[in-house]
């Protein structure tokens, strides 16, 4: 064998190492549960535009864990941007039923934070959302394609769906021992947030704030009254530490809430 066969060689025998590598690595971590209601760093990769952090939300229209979590959302978005949205009630034949909460139409960034959302369901989780239907065994399959048409459609990297999808129905919540779109019933895609900047990659995938401390209230009360809720403002912190996190040597660029 000559020397530049040789070279070849090697360089191959490296790229194929390399690749068995970052699989098994890829493989054992995806492999570890990860706990409920709470962000987890999945990647150093940086899926945002250069000087953005993005903040990208899946649900559903009717989900009472999006409808849930919207408030803290809007609670720390409000400080980054100005948002647009419908006051809604999530589903009211899914369990816990009609939960007020902000359907999100819109965003107007005036900071370093972008923010996206997909819903990927229709109000009563038989269609997409708008208004295909669905055959619930193929609720996953199908919100699957979706989601990654609408990230495609949004600009984001193809990755952040990826993400979304493999953390919702591969990895296992350590306090259910099955991944969050597969203890829900029907199995679905359920609700994510993923928050990507400089400093890697971060999502949920559980529900942030209990749906039922909502029950019984007004979407305009809630919105009117949000330091009335703590696990409003609970979860609005955790939200903001997490973009700060993400947001790396863009940190000093976010807003004190």
């Amino acid at each position: 064998m000559n020397r530049r066969n040789l070279i070849t060689a090697i360089i191959g025998i490296i790229v194929i190492a390399t690749g068995i590598i970052v699989y098994a690595t890829h493989f054992i971590a995806s492999a570890q549960p990860i706990p409920a209601g709470k962000f987890v760093k999945i990647s150093n990769i940086d899926l945002a535009p250069k000087g953005k952090v993005i903040i990208v939300e899946q649900s559903w229209y009717g989900c009472p864990v999006g409808a849930a979590a919207s408030w803290a959302i809007y609670d720390v978005l409000q400080h980054y941007g100005n948002l647009s949205y419908e006051l809604h009630y999530s589903d009211p034949d899914h369990n816990p039923a009609n939960i007020p909460g902000l359907i999100f139409t819109g965003f107007n960034s005036t900071s370093v934070v972008e923010f996206y959302v997909a819903y990927v369901y229709n109000e009563y989780l038989n269609a997409s959302y708008n208004g295909t239907l669905i055959p619930q065994n193929e609720l996953i399959s199908v919100g699957e394609q979706i989601l990654e048409e609408e990230i495609a459609k949004m600009g984001l990297s193809p990755q952040v769906a990826q993400y979304i999808i493999q953390y919702e129905t591969e990895v296992a919540i350590q306090q259910y021992g099955e991944p969050s779109a597969l203890y829900v019933k029907p199995p679905h895609l359920n609700f994510a947030i993923l928050i990507s900047g400089p400093n890697g990659t971060y999502i949920v995938t559980t529900p942030i704030v209990n749906p039922t401390i909502l029950e019984g209230y007004t979407p305009s009360y809630v919105l009117n009254n949000l330091d009335q809720f703590p696990q409003i403002v609970q979860a609005a912190q955790m939200i903001q530490n997490t973009i700060l996190e993400a947001a790396g040597p863009l940190a000093g660029e976010c807003p004190t809430i």
